[in-house]
This record gives C-alpha cells, structure tokens and sequence, in this order.
C-alpha cells in the first residue's frame, strides 16, 4: 500500500483533528470577507454550532455541520418560503442519508480511487455562525480531507428570496489527482416533490445554434448513464477519465444541449421555482456543470438537482473558488427568471468576487 493511499484511507476514516481555534485561524486566514480580513479578526467573535437557523426577508432557512454525516449531510436541511409555502421545505425532509440542499458531496479525479465517493460527507466541517446575523460558514481543513484540500462555504441569506453562496477552496497535494490534473466538485440538491423532474435553462441545442430555453432530464442514455446526467457550457470541453474509473456518472457529460448563460431553474409542488445562478459558465482555469438524477424516480417525484465545479488543472496552494445565488419564491414566468439571473449578474459586479476567472 502507498504511503497517499494509507493516508488517504486514515484521513477518510478519522473524525478527529484540528481543534476549534485552529479551525476558527483557518477561517480568518482563507476568507476575504471585510469582516475576516486579519485585522478585523481580532475584534469579532464566530460561534461554533451544529445547526443554525436564519430568517431574513421571506426565507427560513436551518443550516447543518458534518457531525451526523452520513446519516444526516450538512449543508441546508431546510429551506422555507415563509409567505408563499410556509410548510413545504424545498428539500426532500425524508430520506435519510439523501436530504438537503447545497451539499458538498464528492471531489472527483480523473483516474480510479475510493476517495472519488462521497468523501466531503466524512471527516470534520464544522459550522460558524458570522455576527452579521445572516450568515455562517462550513470550514474543512486539508488534513480533513482524503484530497487534501481545504475548503470554505459561506452560506448568506438575504431578503426577499435567496440564498448567496460563496466557495473557495486549496489544494495542498495536487499530485493526489494524477496524471490528468483536474478536480470534479459536486455539489447536491435533493429536492423535495416537484411539478416538473426537467429543469430549464437558456442553452443551443446543436454547435452555432441560436439560443433558445431548453428544457433537460437527463433521461437520455450514454454508455456511463446511471439515471441522471450532466450539461456544460457551450464553451466547455468535456473531461476525460480511466477506462477503469469506479465513478463514471459524474463525469461524462452530454454534446448537446449546452447552456449559453449560467443559471438554471426548476419548478416544484405548492408552485414555487428553486433557480441555481452562478458567477461564470466556463473560464480557461475552471467551469460549472448541471446535473440532474433522478434516483428517487419514479416512487417519489423527487430529482437531484446537482450541480458541478470543476478546475481544470489543479495546481498547489492555488486557490479556486465561485459564487451562486438560489431563488426560492413563487413561479411568475421563465423572463421573471431570466431577470432574477440579471440581477444576479449587477450584484456580482458589484461587490468584489471571490476569486476572478482568467477569461
């Protein structure tokens, strides 16, 4: 056995490390948030809790550390329109082991190992609540994962409907993913019932097509299907991988259709839309990804709503990252959703990105 694989195996095993104020200097260290800036740090306090619970404008919305995973997955647990849909959560409340919202669960490489599986649901991510109030954060250290590679989700709630998501993330031993170099991190959505399994965004349906609104479920098959499967950008190259890979279904993904602006949506039971936006579709150092699985079909109307950031070449110390928005609120029309992603859009470049993409 090598010495990275007995490692690996050990890390992916321990749910022991680093200690609160070791985890709460690694926060400080790696965020770029005015409020964590080293300075600033010295005069704020964060709290560390297993869940966290933030209303702000119409949203309930209940937060969850790692310590249960993988019985019970970190990330949001719940997510509630308190006007329109005061009780119906967005996400599946049901089954255990696959429920909640925004869930880091897999960091893939290119080549066969046994960290490609669920190895973000292991080890420790603890969770801190920020004093403004709206917002916590989920911090893993590299020693705390099988990839080494440290990671940050910021979690921010903001009125009238969304949930701003912020990630950044290092890799301490880049040689851990092989020859091909790069980084497939996906990221999980189990909903609760919809009214609709496709989800729509605007996209081509062939190379030089005019772009249209495009609906997918991934119900078509490829040799590597496995009940769901996944959209790039229409820039975006595919990624290649082993023949012997033992986790083929998130990293194949279809030709066409492609998605030309980066956002999707979905619509759900009690007539509500739950709409995935992001800072970027396809950069020369990275590019985001939609899934959709449909696991739970058809004994339950539940997809997985997924989605993908995958860094191309993984390079040590360099650090990664994107920024997402969710709309949870009443379905008005696809334009009201191509508004919201517009909207989107004047916040990013209004406030300083996480990390700017290299176009």
């Amino acid at each position: 056995m090598s010495f990275h694989r007995a490692r690996r195996q050990f890390l992916h095993c321990s749910m022991t490390g680093a200690g609160g104020m070791a985890l709460l200097n690694l926060l400080r260290r790696e965020s770029d948030g005015a409020a964590l800036r080293p300075r600033a740090a010295q005069q704020i306090s964060v709290e560390k809790v297993r869940t966290a619970k933030i209303v702000s404008g119409n949203l309930a919305v209940t937060f969850r550390d790692n310590s249960y995973s993988p019985r019970i997955l970190s990330g949001v647990e719940s997510l509630v329109h308190l006007k329109d849909a005061p009780d119906f959560n967005a996400f599946d409340p049901d089954s255990i082991g696959a429920a909640a919202g925004l869930n880091f669960e897999h960091i893939i490489s290119g080549h066969p190992d046994p960290a490609n599986r669920f190895t973000p649901r292991y080890g420790r991510y603890p969770l801190f609540k920020l004093p403004d109030g709206k917002s916590v954060i989920l911090v893993r250290s590299q020693e705390d994962c099988p990839w080494a590679v440290s990671s940050h989700l910021k979690y921010t709630v903001s009125p009238p409907h969304y949930i701003d998501l912020e990630f950044r993330c290092k890799a301490h031993e880049p040689e851990l993913f092989g020859k091909r170099g790069y980084a497939v991190l996906f990221f999980a959505n189990y909903m609760n019932n919809v009214a609709e399994v496709a989800t729509r965004f605007r996209g081509v349906n062939q190379r030089g097509g005019s772009e249209e609104w495009i609906a997918t479920d991934a119900s078509e098959p490829h040799p590597d299907w496995d009940r769901g499967g996944t959209y790039r950008c229409a820039d975006a190259d595919d990624v290649s991988y082993d023949e012997n890979h033992n986790f083929k279904l998130n990293l194949w993904s279809y030709d066409q259709p492609r998605f030309t602006k980066p956002f999707w949506y979905g619509r759900t039971a009690r007539g509500m839309v739950f709409q995935m936006m992001f800072d970027r579709g396809c950069t020369s150092q990275d590019q985001i990804r939609f899934s959709l699985f449909r696991f739970k079909l058809p004994r339950f109307p539940r997809p997985a709503w997924d989605f993908q950031y995958v860094i191309h070449k993984v390079e040590k110390g360099k650090e990664y990252g994107f920024r997402a928005r969710v709309v949870w609120k009443t379905f008005a029309s696809a334009d009201d959703c191509l508004g919201e992603y517009e909207t989107f859009q004047r916040f990013i470049a209004a406030t300083a990105p996480v990390s700017k993409p290299t176009v």
